[in-house]
């Protein structure tokens, strides 16, 4: 049981709860960086997301960007590119893990999965 207070940070667009892991890491999973692209937007420059009110939950993952099903025969793509195209809008998001223990100046790593603009998720284990 997760005894440890919820973590909140604030960004720009608002505040965003995460979760404290039992190695003492904090994440922050599906932070909005850009509005979503709806209609026309979907193939234009992003835009800033939409401030929101009260803390929003950044404990799950949300949705990924529309896809098709990935298969090659019979083996298991799940590991890869997650269980498929998790259906909705807000998609252009980021996940953060940090050190528990705040400091400035830590380094930053950027990860963007793999799948060839075509497929793929934050959602696939073997990213974890």
């Amino acid at each position: 049981m997760n005894h440890h207070p919820e973590p909140v940070v604030i960004t720009e667009q608002g505040a965003v709860r995460g979760l404290r892991q039992d190695d003492g890491t904090v994440v922050f999973l599906n932070i909005p960086y850009a509005a979503p692209p709806r209609g026309a937007g979907r193939f234009a420059p992003p835009r800033p997301h939409a401030p929101w009110d009260g803390v929003r939950d950044a404990t799950a993952p949300g949705p990924n960007a529309p896809q098709s099903a990935r298969a090659l025969g019979g083996i298991d793509m799940v590991p890869y590119f997650g269980t498929g195209w998790s259906r909705g809008e807000d998609y252009l998001t980021v996940s953060v893990w940090t050190p528990a223990a705040a400091r400035n100046h830590l380094p930053v790593m950027v990860f963007v999965h793999g799948g060839g603009f075509v497929a793929g998720s934050t959602r696939a284990a073997m990213y974890d």
